[in-house]
């Protein structure tokens, strides 16, 4: 004769016996330990007197050490910083105070734009205002101590259009809700954008005669993405438009367009191809 139980019955039958046996086999005990140890590493500061940056023992954090085998890489646990909610954080909070060499008022520095400096923000070894504060400034944006503004004058056109005000590009507050942290994927994005195919690859040509041998896939985090994607950019902005007039920039674009144009035809000619079915990926330049 065949014995049938109930459904409920027997859900209620495994589920006793899934927790007997966790509780007999010691898992219980094993996840309990994970959950303190990980609330241990969480509740522990990010960083000493309001800096929005993770720290190691001498203030800094390097993010990535060349000396470091890479098993030992981890990745950099960064809790949310509420103080960049405030709509001031941007005009008032600290800047320049430490290693990291960057001024709020003025214009973009050759000293700024050092490779020994922009090396900085991908070590993390300034905080994500710092960085914020010196893109702004390569974008155009300029900042008046007397009204705690930042005015966009002298914001490149294509730019302003999309972002009168300066947009946080990093993500300050950590948080990395949609709601929330919208606003500066996109931008960053945008960023990304304006930068040509050629340019691309600044960081490795810059930076990694200094040693940085770049990111391991399995220790990027928004965070480190956006500082390279802002440093990668700054190097970019150092080499071809730093120091240049807006008319000086539009009159290059167009010798570099006609050149492109001549090129094309001519390869077109000898090759019967032409360049138009090549695909390439989009570029919005800031001007």
């Amino acid at each position: 004769m065949k014995i049938s139980f109930p459904f409920p019955v027997t859900l209620v039958c495994f589920l006793y016996f899934c927790v007997k046996g966790a509780t007999g086999f010691g898992v219980a005990p094993r996840y309990s330990s994970c959950r303190r140890a990980f609330s241990s590493l969480a509740s522990e500061p990010t960083s000493s007197a309001g800096n929005d940056s993770t720290s190691s023992s001498d203030g800094t954090n390097d993010g990535y050490s060349k000396d470091k085998k890479k098993e030992d890489i981890k990745i950099d646990i960064l809790l949310p910083f509420p103080a960049a909610a405030d709509p001031m954080y941007m005009c008032r909070g600290p800047v320049g105070g430490g290693n990291f060499i960057v001024k709020r008022e003025g214009g973009p520095t050759e000293e700024e734009l050092s490779d020994e400096n922009i090396m900085k923000i991908i070590k993390i070894r300034c905080t994500d205002l710092e960085v914020n504060t010196l893109v702004w400034k390569g974008l155009g944006y300029r900042f008046d101590p007397d009204t705690e503004t930042w005015n966009n004058d002298e914001v490149f056109p294509n730019w302003r259009n999309k972002f009168p005000s300066p947009p946080d590009l990093i993500g300050m507050q950590r948080v990395y809700e949609k709601e929330v942290d919208q606003p500066s994927l996109r931008s960053n994005q945008q960023l990304v954008k304006s930068v040509p195919v050629e340019n691309k690859q600044s960081l490795k040509k810059f930076l990694k005669p200094l040693g940085w041998p770049g990111y391991q896939f399995k220790e990027l985090t928004p965070n480190k993405t956006r500082r390279a994607q802002c440093a990668n950019w700054l190097l970019f902005y150092r080499e071809e438009l730093f120091g240049c007039t807006l008319e000086e920039l539009v009159a290059r674009k167009k010798q570099k367009k006609e050149a492109k144009e001549a090129e094309d035809k001519r390869q077109e000619e000898e090759t019967g191809k032409s360049s138009k079915d090549e695909w390439k990926p989009p570029v919005q330049e800031v001007f």
